[in-house]
């Protein structure tokens, strides 16, 4: 069968040895079961602010179609929702001169892409599945704590309200957690099926220039984060505040953060004894520091939508034996509370994110056991088993 796969925004195989997210897994195990993969995806990379320069490209047997837009600065931006209806559109003006597909599999967000592909799909009567793997536009009044702006706020994202509505009840829907379905499925026609984010365990020995200046040793308790430093989605605060105590309690428990160092608060940019900030890491990198980590970082501010969700960050650390160090409520405290592979820590308190840290490195037996359990855990995230069953779905 030939499949489109329209996924704008992750990282892809194409650009400098991106690890795999969903939809790079996706692509290359329906490639590999023999069917044709063609990912769309924007001229514009949102991780680099770059333009592509190609227009497609053919690598490792999948076709990418990099669709015009006119970029942006920031994430957070009229710019950027500019851009996705720029995107949106040439996407459809592309698509409508190209042989149809037998399926597509669309991204949510972003909504315009998905809009305009599933305007195309019901003209030609095409089988159209859309993974949805954030509630955007109704997370958009995060940004205000007075009333007022909230309430101008969904008087201005009504259009993708209405769109994501429409997106909601015409196709067919998978998504990442049980919180996230049971909140979608009043607004769908079909059943919602959950698929969690998936990780492939791959580990690596190889010693690597980025991380020898810190004279690791097998003392050293590491506490990693890779991902967007976005002060909307976590609190790196509590971090930076909790270091000094943390470092006199025990010089061996070192954060290690990795991420886009230009979202973070500059005066968080100053050298601390027990904290390295790096900019993005490429996919080897990532493996090394997962490999060398004790403990997986999720500091998550206390969002609704974040707490209905289990990150691609908590099966990215679980498949590595990390416990996680964890703020969020909902389905990954559930998921960490039934399998006892973590610390769920009050965002809040600070004392009790320094506590927790000491507890599970003072204790070694607690924290082998939920080295033990985090591999258990793991199990539930697993990559071949997770895409036999987005492909039983895409299917049936």
């Amino acid at each position: 069968m030939n499949i489109w796969l329209v996924n704008p925004g992750e990282p892809l195989p194409v650009d400098n040895n991106q690890r795999l997210l969903r939809t790079g897994k996706l692509a290359y195990h329906l490639k590999k079961r023999g069917h044709k993969i063609f990912w769309f995806s924007s001229k514009f990379n949102h991780f680099t602010k770059k333009f592509r320069k190609l227009d497609k490209k053919k690598y490792e047997g999948i076709q990418y179609y990099f669709i015009k837009s006119i970029g942006y600065k920031k994430n957070l931006s009229i710019m950027r929702l500019l851009d996705h209806f720029v995107l949106g559109i040439n996407l459809f003006l592309k698509i409508i001169k190209m042989k149809k597909p037998d399926i597509v599999i669309t991204s949510y967000p972003p909504i315009e892409t998905s809009f305009f592909i599933l305007i195309y799909c019901k003209i030609n009567n095409i089988k159209l599945i859309c993974d949805v793997r954030d509630l955007w536009p109704y997370t958009f009044q995060h940004l205000f704590k007075k009333k007022f702006y909230k309430v101008l706020c969904n008087i201005f994202v009504l259009p993708w309200v209405l769109m994501s509505k429409i997106i909601f009840k015409k196709c067919k829907i998978i998504t990442i957690s049980d919180g996230f379905s049971k909140w979608l499925s009043p607004y769908c026609k079909s059943k919602v099926e959950t698929v969690f984010l998936s990780y492939e365990k791959k580990k690596s020995f190889l010693i690597n220039k980025k991380f020898k200046n810190f004279k690791i040793s097998k003392k050293d308790f590491i506490i990693c984060f890779i991902g967007n430093f976005s002060e909307i989605k976590f609190n790196f605060d509590l971090v930076f505040n909790s270091s000094d105590q943390i470092f006199n309690f025990s010089k061996n428990i070192k954060f290690i953060m990795c991420g886009d160092l230009k979202n973070i608060n500059q005066k968080f940019l100053k050298k601390y004894k027990n904290v390295y900030l790096f900019d993005w890491i490429n996919r080897k990198e990532v493996r090394k520091l997962l490999s060398i980590s004790s403990l997986g970082l999720a500091p998550y501010n206390d969002l609704w939508d974040f707490n209905l969700s289990i990150p691609n960050k908590i099966s990215e650390y679980l498949s590595y034996d990390l416990p996680i160090l964890s703020s969020l409520k909902g389905d990954t405290k559930n998921l960490i509370n039934k399998h006892n592979c973590g610390i769920n820590y009050r965002p809040e308190n600070k004392f009790n994110f320094i506590n927790n840290i000491k507890k599970i490195y003072s204790n070694k037996k607690l924290y082998k056991k939920m080295k033990i359990n985090a591999r258990s855990a793991s199990e539930n995230f697993h990559d071949e088993k997770l895409l036999i069953k987005m492909e039983k779905i895409i299917f049936n």
